[in-house]
């Protein structure tokens, strides 16, 4: 099941789409790691699904519930968001934020249940002190706390590892995967930090100029940033002939046509066995990617 799921979701300002008809897929129990440049849509579709702004053309739903259904606001309670800036109130406790924020919710939570969320978010000890003293890790982890009130089964975080010291963003990490794994909770996590997404994503959503360029498992990524060599050609169907006739077996075609081989192979008899059969190498690489690698050839190969 898809917690999040948009369809030919657009959003326009003025005359500019922002958001050009998104389908995206958030699986249950997942952490999405979506990934974009500033600017490319990710914080407009975190505002757009919460409601926050409305959809030019198209929709999407929550829990299976589609946006024009009343049902909508029922679901909505089982969502939290930090989206743009965590609201922390800097002169007062951690204590006194989440009751403030227990009266904007419009919920009571006892002096123990508020423990146990610090305690969650490894804020037992921070006693009277308050909130414009704390890191901006803690600041973080006070804001998720928040976000934990209402017990929700997915949260969407934008860019909550901005800003932090390694040691922030290691504890945010852990907090994160402690989330998902042991309270089962499904996180939708933009980040500009990719080698940290590589460390907890399960899913990614690739986005830029408001399109989503492409959604992909963690393990099909992995695949297709170990070490291969990558081929522009001319004739893409000749070319999987040849890869066929030479017993190659793990490759893969990119989005942008180029083709991927994990197979060990003799580049010298690949180029011989391609002429043959009158495909031009316009390009070849060797490579083993990271995801911010895979996610800017990406871009490349799509513009």
């Amino acid at each position: 099941m898809n917690l999040i799921e948009t369809n030919e979701l657009c959003k326009k300002y003025s005359k500019a789409l922002v958001i050009n008809h998104v389908n995206m897929h958030v699986p249950e129990k997942s952490i999405y790691g979506f990934v974009g440049e500033n600017g490319s849509g990710k914080t407009t579709i975190m505002r757009l699904v919460m409601g926050l702004v409305e959809p030019t053309s198209g929709g999407f739903s929550l829990f299976g519930i589609p946006n024009r259904d009343r049902r909508i606001h029922d679901v909505k309670r089982q969502v939290s968001a930090i989206v743009e800036t965590a609201s922390l109130v800097p002169s007062m406790t951690a204590r006194d934020n989440m009751i403030y924020q227990e009266l904007y919710l419009g919920i009571k939570l006892s002096d123990d249940e508020r423990k146990e969320l610090l305690t969650k978010v490894h804020l037992e000890n921070v006693g009277k002190k308050k909130v414009k003293n704390f890191s901006l890790g803690m600041r973080q982890r006070l804001a998720i706390a928040m976000a934990l009130m209402n017990k929700p089964k997915l949260m969407l975080l934008d860019e909550p590892m901005n800003g932090l010291d390694p040691e922030g963003i290691a504890e945010l990490r852990e907090l994160l995967i402690e989330l998902n794994q042991n309270e089962g909770i499904t996180i939708l996590i933009s980040s500009h930090i990719l080698s940290e997404l590589e460390k907890i994503a399960t899913t990614y959503g690739f986005i830029s100029h408001g399109q989503l360029l492409e959604e992909i498992t963690s393990d099909e990524l992995h695949n297709r940033c170990r070490k291969s060599l990558s081929l522009a050609v001319n004739d893409l169907d000749n070319a999987k002939e040849v890869l066929e006739k030479l017993g190659l077996k793990e490759y893969s075609i990119m989005p942008n046509g180029d083709i991927k081989i994990y197979d060990n192979v003799s580049i010298t008899k690949l180029v011989v066995e391609l002429s043959k059969k009158n495909v031009e190498v316009l390009n070849m690489r060797s490579s083993e990617e990271s995801v911010e690698d895979y996610y800017l050839h990406l871009i490349k190969g799509v513009m």
